[in-house]
């Protein structure tokens, strides 16, 4: 999502009948977008998301705009990320990788306009084989500093080679503290698993992983198969330049982490080397596709009276805020965006409940930090392509 200003308007239905007489502009967009550069790197895998956000609350009316827009504030999209890290012996070097490079990561989701919490698992303290998150996403002295950070306390050996699959699932809902407490019921859950071991022997492996994770209360905290509400992501033994799930391990690694690999490669997540000398452009790149996954899609707001006409919607683009903008095009379904520059398309034609931009659409919005965007309903609109 652009920094800065980002606005979001739909059409009032108080007096409907009226609009559906009224025409929006018909500008062109015939002109693509500049690019704005590709999110992401042959070092990970991608997969869009259904997140189900929603647009925000109205605050107030534009009469200048075409259509009588209600002109709304975009809500911020909740995201809720958990780090996961092996602390054991041979993860020194790594550890010290994550805490070096954590706030920068922050940094990034939060100018995103994402609204995030980041919750720690992994051994909390100032050992070689611990960690304290430095401010300022954590606290002074390696405190927990709500509502943007959250450290589980867990006991001395904190998380060992092969049981983080396990301590997921059991420091949820036990323990003096457990993360259940910190993340949202309406965020998106993102796992980044950071090891160079496996989960093996008696732990949960990702063949149950899964099904332990939608059982948790509340029902639907991580959605089902059909819709996900999450997705794991793995800094693990991978070797560059090899397939995803392959056996060959990175130099340095105790495994390969095929457990975590197919569970990113299930969920859409990423895969990278914990091998790496350096994180900032691994943490870099799983900012960008969470910004990515999550910026984009919006739940299609209802009036508070009747129903509005899916065939009667129109999204229009300000770059910069600057008007009259670009009417959007809409297409039937994502396998004409590439057709249609500057588009969007409906989750549902007949009954839509989203609005995803297309993903060109979405990166240059995301590029423009005083992005507006306008969805007005009740206009003459154009059949979709």
């Amino acid at each position: 999502m652009a920094r800065g200003k980002f606005f979001f308007g739909f059409t009032a239905l108080i007096g409907f009948s009226g609009l559906l007489g009224s025409a929006c502009g018909t500008q062109a967009a015939n002109t693509r977008f500049p690019d704005s550069g590709s999110v992401g790197s042959s070092d990970a895998t991608t997969a869009q998301t259904d997140t189900g956000l929603d647009f925000g609350d109205s605050s107030k009316v534009d009469t200048s705009t075409e259509c009588n827009a209600v002109t709304v504030n975009a809500a911020k999209v909740p995201v809720d990320i958990i780090f996961v890290i092996d602390n054991s012996g041979s993860m020194s070097d790594e550890m010290t990788q994550i805490k070096t490079n954590v706030n920068t990561f922050a940094s990034k989701i939060g100018s995103s306009g994402l609204d995030y919490r980041v919750i720690f698992i992994v051994a909390k303290g100032t050992g070689s084989l611990q960690i304290c998150v430095p401010q300022p996403l954590a606290g002074p002295n390696c405190a927990d500093k709500p509502p943007e950070f959250y450290h589980v306390a867990m006991n001395s050996s904190g998380v060992q080679s092969n049981d983080s699959l396990s301590l997921i699932l059991s420091t949820y809902d036990t323990g003096t503290t457990p993360w259940k407490n910190y993340i949202r019921e309406e965020a998106f859950k993102v796992f980044i698993e950071v090891t160079d071991d496996n989960a093996t022997g008696s732990y949960v492996q990702s063949d149950t992983f899964e099904k332990l994770l939608f059982a948790k209360s509340p029902a639907g905290m991580f959605g089902d198969t059909t819709k996900r509400k999450y997705t794991f992501n793995s800094i693990v033994g991978w070797k560059e330049g090899t397939a995803y799930q392959s056996t060959t391990t990175c130099s340095g690694a105790v495994n390969v982490g095929l457990e975590y690999q197919r569970l990113s490669y299930t969920t859409g997540g990423l895969i990278d080397s914990v091998c790496k000398k350096d994180y900032k452009d691994v943490l870099d790149n799983f900012a960008s596709n969470i910004r990515l996954r999550l910026a984009c899609e919006y739940k299609v707001p209802q009036p508070e009276a009747g129903t509005a006409n899916p065939n009667q919607v129109v999204v229009n683009y300000s770059a910069n805020s600057v008007p009259p903008g670009v009417k959007l095009t809409r297409v039937t379904d994502v396998s004409k965006c590439e057709a249609y520059p500057n588009s969007w398309y409906f989750d549902d034609n007949v009954v839509p409940t989203k609005i995803l931009f297309c993903n060109d659409t979405c990166k240059t919005i995301q590029a423009d930090a005083n992005a507006q965007v306008d969805l007005r309903l009740g206009c003459d609109a154009p059949a979709p392509f």
